[in-house]
């Protein structure tokens, strides 16, 4: 089970939270090393309360303790009397002792926490966990000892350490989701459209250069974007450009071939010299639009795919053909029109000339994309050769039945170039009750 989101936003948010609340738990680590300690409030009242009663003593006659009355009361208890107190006391005593000692010139201090059993005195009523009985004992000046033992108010493990939690909650998590949300933003935007940028690349698409935006690290993946698509661009005009004009200069001794060949007597090698002419120049032609299609870089655009195919499937009934289309009324696709035209015109076209019944069905598939399925009743194609009728002029003779004047072998391959270059792909499959299926998914634009 993962723990954490999938998405970079979400990682972020996830990792800013987590910090916040490991701060916060770590900020009461105070309280709860603190665990126990008087509560400081209390605890300086009771120090008070014992030096007054302290200077009292020593001021007011041996014989009159009627003005202890006055500081006895539930959780108070007050008396003086010559017994001495035991002086060993641990690290908290120590520490109320010393704070005692600044503030007075008492020969002797004793501290107990808890208080020692006595059973000459009333015990103070301690409740739970949250109060503690404190003893003092003071040396008085005449030899006496002024014995004072109270109930004071501890600090709470869980309820001081959840207050202070609770409210860094409360006072901190909004302005943390505030800046998260700057800072998130800050990432995933340049992310994004860096994102959407190699989604339209993997297209065929021509792009300006990605404005750089964002932290360094994002900046340089941008701007070795930007090298890159450069370098692609650059690197497949330069081999378009020199496909289109091999085929163009390709023209010029073909036409003089011909007219030569033309020339000679009638004869049956002439006959087959002009047809073999043909064929090539068939290729030249189809290289030469080929290349110049590829060199126009058509811009993207939503495209009703629906009615493109409804298009090319009447132009196709039109002629007496057996064409028919299962489609929605609508489906709207960003793609470039005249490449998916001729890249779903071509798999019409190569199914209609050989396998005869064409059915051509669209549909959208979610998160799967969009599919296209050209299915006609022919002989099919032999499995060994489903990936070789992709291959540029290649003729499958025997399983299509091609007829070599109108066709030179780039249809299929032309097709495909078409359809990955959206992204896409395309595969064919025999189907059982006779005849070949092509599959086309283009993804979600």
């Amino acid at each position: 089970m993962k723990l954490l989101p999938r998405s970079l936003g979400g990682q972020l948010a996830a990792l800013m939270l987590g910090g916040f609340l490991v701060g916060s738990l770590f900020g009461t680590i105070g309280l709860w090393s603190r665990a126990g300690a008087l509560h400081p409030i209390a605890r300086e009242h009771a120090l008070s309360r014992t030096l007054t009663a302290y200077r009292l003593a020593e001021q007011q006659p041996a014989a009159d303790t009627r003005w202890l009355d006055t500081f006895n009361t539930q959780v108070a208890q007050l008396w003086i009397d010559t017994t001495p107190s035991p002086v060993s006391m641990g690290e908290r005593e120590l520490e109320l002792a010393a704070a005692l000692r600044e503030r007075l010139a008492a020969s002797a201090v004793a501290v107990r926490m808890p208080c020692r059993p006595d059973a000459g005195r009333p015990a103070l009523q301690v409740a739970g966990n949250e109060l503690e009985c404190l003893e003092i004992d003071l040396a008085l000046g005449d030899g006496r000892w002024l014995h004072t033992r109270q109930t004071l108010p501890v600090q709470s493990l869980w309820r001081e350490s959840w207050q202070l939690l609770r409210f860094s909650l409360l006072m901190g998590i909004p302005p943390v989701l505030i800046l998260m949300y700057l800072f998130v933003n800050r990432i995933l935007r340049p992310t994004t459209a860096l994102t959407e940028a190699a989604e339209r690349m993997s297209r065929g698409e021509r792009l300006e250069p990605l404005h750089v935006q964002g932290p360094d690290e994002i900046r340089e993946i941008a701007v070795a974007f930007n090298e890159m698509h450069e370098r692609i661009t650059r690197f497949v005009d330069e081999r378009t450009r020199m496909l289109a004009a091999i085929s163009h200069d390709l023209r010029t001794p073909l036409t003089s071939l011909v007219l030569q060949a033309a020339m000679l007597p009638e004869s049956e090698e002439r006959t087959e010299m002009l047809r073999t002419l043909e064929e090539v120049r068939l290729m030249v032609d189809e290289t030469l639009r080929f290349a110049t299609a590829n060199a126009r870089a058509e811009a993207s655009e939503p495209v009703d795919l629906a009615r493109l195919l409804r298009e090319l499937c009447d132009r196709h009934a039109a002629l007496g053909r057996d064409v028919a289309l299962h489609a929605p009324a609508a489906l709207t696709y960003r793609c470039r029109p005249m490449a998916m035209r001729r890249g779903l015109g071509n798999l019409i076209e190569n199914a209609v000339t050989y396998g005869g019944a064409t059915r051509v069905s669209l549909e959208n598939a979610g998160d799967d994309g969009v599919l296209v399925v050209i299915q006609d009743r022919g002989p099919g194609i032999p499995e060994d050769m489903m990936e070789r009728v992709f291959e540029p002029f290649f003729q499958l003779d025997a399983a299509r039945n091609r007829d070599a004047s109108s066709s030179v072998g780039l249809g299929l391959a032309i097709a495909r170039d078409c359809i990955q270059a959206h992204g896409g792909s395309i595969s064919l499959r025999n189907v059982e009750e006779g005849g070949l299926a092509v599959r086309v998914v283009l993804p979600q634009a």
